[in-house]
């Protein structure tokens, strides 16, 4: 197994504290602070301007709109039908049930022989929690034998997540994935796995597909909501962990 690089523990803990700087509940509640900060000074030039900043960017990132603008840019279009796919190996990045679910169909519809399950823990302070061995009692439970499952359990990021289970994956002579994890992480996830050399199906991870139909205006998506913040909060990590991916030449 090979040794984290000193590129890879840095990204480790800059990418946990730094992001926090960028995320909007952060910038907005900052600078509500200021503004009360510089009312109490009687600023009123400054407490206007730091108020109106931090409820913009609250309101903002929390509306349906401006969520559906950030995460367009990180979609990858996925396969669109399960039974078409055939890979030498289905590989499950650690994360929500969805992904767990997703990787339980491509293996029962026939689409590859083994199940990667790939996450170790990616916090500060619970490293003891492994997400592969979470992923591996639960798809043992719905039915995939334990012998058809390979477990990695000692990726910190999604860079260790490829690195660690390459020794496993070439032991077996497998080339061609089927990767499952969420849309707004398959941009990453493909340019990292396909950086080492694997021929890269995406596929997103989804409980049922929703039917398409016209999008028509609907003045309720201009009400925020505490989904469509998380949501934002989630995609801005992700571009900020892209950029450093680009920079460290790892996607």
């Amino acid at each position: 197994m090979p040794k984290r690089e000193g590129s890879a523990v840095i990204y480790h803990y800059l990418s946990k504290i730094l992001v926090w700087g960028l995320y909007p509940l952060t910038l907005g509640m900052g600078c509500l602070l200021l503004a009360y900060w510089f009312e109490h000074k009687r600023d009123r030039r400054l407490f206007r301007r730091f108020f109106f900043v931090g409820f913009a960017v609250l309101y903002l990132f929390s509306i349906t709109p401006v969520q559906r603008l950030l995460v367009r840019p990180l979609r990858v279009a996925s396969s669109k039908i399960m039974s078409e796919i055939k890979a030498d190996a289905i590989i499950i990045l650690g994360g929500e049930p969805a992904r767990s679910l997703t990787g339980i169909r491509l293996f029962k519809q026939g689409v590859a022989p083994v199940i990667v399950s790939a996450g170790g823990s990616g916090e500060l302070l619970q490293e003891e929690q492994k997400e592969s061995h979470r992923m591996t009692d639960f798809l043992v439970e719905f039915g995939v034998p334990k012998d058809r499952i390979i477990s990695e359990s000692k990726s910190k990021n999604t860079r260790e997540n490829a690195l660690y289970t390459k020794d496993m994956m070439d032991s077996l002579n497998i080339h061609t994935i089927a990767l499952v994890t969420s849309s707004i992480h398959m941009r990453r996830s493909v340019g990292v796995f396909s950086k080492l050399g694997y021929d890269v199906i995406p596929v997103g991870a989804r409980l049922f597909r929703m039917p398409k139909k016209r999008e028509r205006f609907d003045p309720f998506t201009l009400v925020p909501n505490v989904g469509n913040l998380s949501l934002s909060t989630q995609v801005i990590y992700e571009y900020f962990a892209l950029i450093l991916y680009k920079v460290l030449n790892w996607v």
